[in-house]
């Protein structure tokens, strides 16, 4: 059996079809250990991934000793305009609020997922699997974004 790590490291890599394919560094080098539709089970897949490289049972891989990282996938970049698709499995009123409406996204690294700021509402931190990074806006929901985003952008006085 190979020695443990002090630390896991994991990586994600984004599919075409908006799966999120988890890599762990084993004994024998980076080794894709499983693919996910959500971003929460990432880091699940990647700790199961991780104990099966290193044959021990799941619990001995403790979640604050897994680094995982996850870039900004290629389908997105920062400001472009979005509108939301899903609140996941979430059954919570406020997460639901915003389906359907569009809004302006900024990659946020450390969650590895993205702030996605909409009209009246405000931003909220959105993973990718639900948002339409291509989407068709009217020329009123576009107007009502700049408007948003003006009027927040200026400094109170």
């Amino acid at each position: 059996m190979p020695e443990l790590p002090l630390r896991f490291r994991a990586r994600v890599r984004h599919e075409p079809d908006r799966s999120y394919a988890v890599l762990v560094e084993g004994p024998e080098g980076e080794v894709l250990v499983g693919v996910t539709g959500s971003l929460r089970e990432v880091s699940t897949v990647a700790r199961e991934g991780a104990a099966r490289l290193f044959g021990v049972p799941t619990e001995r891989i403790a979640e604050d000793h897994l680094d995982v990282a996850i870039p900004q996938p290629p389908y997105g970049r920062d400001g472009q305009w979005v509108r939301i698709v899903s609140a996941g499995e979430s059954a919570a009123p406020d997460d639901a609020v915003d389906v359907g409406m569009a809004g302006q996204a900024h990659w946020f690294g450390h969650e590895g997922a993205w702030f996605v700021t909409v009209a009246g509402s405000g931003t909220a931190v959105h993973p990718s699997e639900h948002l339409d990074f291509a989407p068709v806006l009217t020329d009123e929901e576009i107007a009502e974004l700049r408007k948003y985003l003006d009027q927040s952008a200026q400094s109170p006085s």
